[in-house]
């Protein structure tokens, strides 16, 4: 008599197919936390840089006695809009004009108190910021401030 016995191969395929389908799945997961992960330093990279773009901003605006005259001279590819300044820069973060500009910084300044301005860093086609930043400029106290420009005779 013979005894039919059955082979171990489909059960070793049916091993198979269960590890090629968890695998698929972690990989699927483990993909999108890359992804997720990717998106998130991009994110961080740019306000990083937004960050240390307006802290340049404010640092000028703030080492002259006419913040928006030396602004101006730093970056001479900025446009002028009444009160207000507009500085382009490209994906790496340089100055540049307007038709190439990725960023913009927009700097307004206070008309009341020509000392203190508002920057806000964004993107020209979001009207979402990325990053904003007040700034006031300290102007030292002279004698003719105290005695009001007279002079005394």
């Amino acid at each position: 008599m013979k005894t039919y016995r059955h082979s171990k191969a489909s059960l070793f395929l049916m091993e198979i197919m269960l590890n090629i389908l968890f695998f698929s799945i972690l990989v699927t997961i483990c993909l999108q936390l890359f992804i997720k992960a990717h998106s998130i330093s991009d994110s961080t990279t740019i306000l990083h840089r937004a960050v240390s773009t307006c802290t340049s901003i404010a640092e000028i605006y703030q080492s002259g006695d006419d913040g928006k005259e030396s602004i101006l001279h730093i970056y001479p590819d900025a446009t002028v809009q009444g009160d207000s300044i507009v500085i382009y820069f490209d994906e790496k973060f340089v100055s540049c004009t307007k038709e190439e500009s990725s960023y913009h910084a927009f700097i307004t300044i206070d008309s009341d108190d020509l000392h203190t301005a508002k920057i806000i860093f964004s993107e020209p086609d979001s009207s979402e910021e990325i990053y904003s930043l007040s700034v006031s400029g300290y102007q030292p106290q002279t004698l003719s401030s105290y005695i009001g420009g007279d002079t005394h005779e």
